[in-house]
């Protein structure tokens, strides 16, 4: 599917053709014994508000529509430097699928005495029309849910502050991701990610790129590096980038080295051994940004920079 074809399934959402709407609640979710357990809720909603629904997202997906981007296959353990639509097979996010076959089972209500607002996982939004369905699902977040007990929780409305007297749960217009058939658009791949437990694979992916890091040989300390890495986010991104890019197996000691003293790096290394020195997490980090190719070298202005992205040309 081209971005022509892409955009004119979307526009759907902004003619005057009325979806049928489903909203399901979902709490949260495990895997035990290697089972996925998940339950699910239909929620009620005014039938008046049906009709605003999609004009309440339509702009945010669009803007996530991008001019330029790369088609590409999905891959949770990778967060890519520049814009893309992710192409989807069923085994690639099984989770996600699981959860969409799951829906059209869901006979039980949405009662928040059963689960109350804080506690809600996620929230899956399915508009069917006659030939398309399209999924909005939304990570909730503290933001999202305004709670009454213990504090006082005021709202202004009609120019009077008023105290609220049950909790509620708001919405807006973002999302974390839009599915139209086989193709996923992102606002927030993270949340979407911890929402469909991949957590767990991503860290199994920044494992296994420390291990080649490893083998290397470079580091006087390795365990520290995977120490300061192990639960930051961001770094374990970045492991998951350098492993799609095999150039940095090749990379020796020399050769970083080298970068660490054009760009003037505070990273630490003996070179009578030929290994680098990781004594706290900063230098951790940027270490990795090293093997990942972030520092470069300005065509315009000669300056050199760290790239937090980068775009093939």
């Amino acid at each position: 599917m081209t971005r022509e074809e892409l955009f004119e399934k979307i526009q759907i959402l902004d003619s005057e053709v009325t979806p049928s709407i489903e909203f399901y609640v979902l709490d949260q979710p495990s895997i035990t014994d290697g089972h996925f357990q998940c339950e699910i809720y239909k929620a009620r909603m005014q039938s008046s508000i049906v009709t605003q629904i999609t004009k309440l997202f339509y702009p945010k997906i669009i803007k996530s529509l991008k001019s330029e981007y790369s088609l590409i296959d999905y891959d949770p353990s990778l967060m890519p430097d520049y814009d893309v639509v992710w192409k989807y097979d069923p085994d690639n996010v099984p989770l996600f699928n699981l959860i969409k076959n799951e829906l059209m089972s869901v006979d039980r209500f949405y009662d928040s005495t059963i689960l109350s607002y804080p506690d809600i996982w996620s929230i899956w939004i399915k508009l069917q029309y006659v030939n398309d369905s399209f999924y909005i699902i939304k990570k909730i977040t503290n933001s999202k849910v305004i709670t009454t007990g213990g504090w006082l929780a005021l709202i202004y409305k009609d120019d009077v502050f008023q105290k609220l007297d049950s909790d509620i749960l708001s919405l807006d217009g973002s999302f974390d991701v839009f599915a139209v058939e086989n193709k996923l658009l992102f606002e927030s791949k993270q949340n979407f990610e911890r929402a469909m437990l991949y957590q767990d694979l991503k860290r199994e992916v920044a494992e296994q790129t420390l291990t080649e890091i490893e083998s290397m040989n470079i580091l006087a300390n390795f365990e520290n590096l995977r120490d300061f890495l192990k639960d930051d986010y961001h770094s374990i991104n970045k492991l998951n980038a350098i492993k799609s890019k095999p150039y940095f197996r090749a990379l020796t000691f020399i050769d970083c080295k080298r970068i660490i003293d054009e760009y003037n790096l505070d990273l630490d290394y003996d070179a009578v051994l030929q290994k680098f020195v990781i004594d706290n997490k900063a230098k951790a980090k940027k270490f990795i940004k090293v093997l990942n190719d972030d520092f470069l070298m300005s065509e315009m202005t000669s300056l050199k920079y760290a790239a937090n992205s980068k775009e093939g040309v």
